[in-house]
């Protein structure tokens, strides 16, 4: 996705709703997928693809969305960043929670 700040708005509500989704999606998925279970009790190397390959056609529609969502909300939080404003870019915790989507009683990853 190339973002455009001119032609797009940043949803914040929907980026938490998705973020929240995909939270207990993945948790499900890793705790009943056979294949993921297998690979996890081999002590393989689990990476994100193996799970969202693991997803619905629907689910995996919706993971491209929150994917658009996040380089979006990197977009931005990169913007405030270089014009010093919201939370300084850490090397071990990147840009850390923002005010732009994380509420206290619900975090984002």
């Amino acid at each position: 996705m190339n973002v455009n700040p001119e032609f797009w708005e940043w949803n914040a509500e929907r980026y938490r709703e998705l973020n929240a989704y995909f939270r207990v999606r993945i948790k499900v998925l890793l705790e009943s997928d056979p294949y993921l279970k297998e690979m996890i009790s081999k002590a393989q190397t689990l990476e994100l693809h193996h799970i969202t390959g693991r997803m619905s056609k629907a689910d995996q529609e919706i993971w491209q969305e929150f994917l658009e969502l996040d380089r979006a909300k990197f977009y931005l939080d990169m913007q405030d960043h270089l014009e010093g404003r919201g939370t300084p870019f850490n090397i071990r915790t990147g840009f850390g929670k923002t005010n732009r989507t994380d509420t206290p009683d619900e975090p984002t990853w």
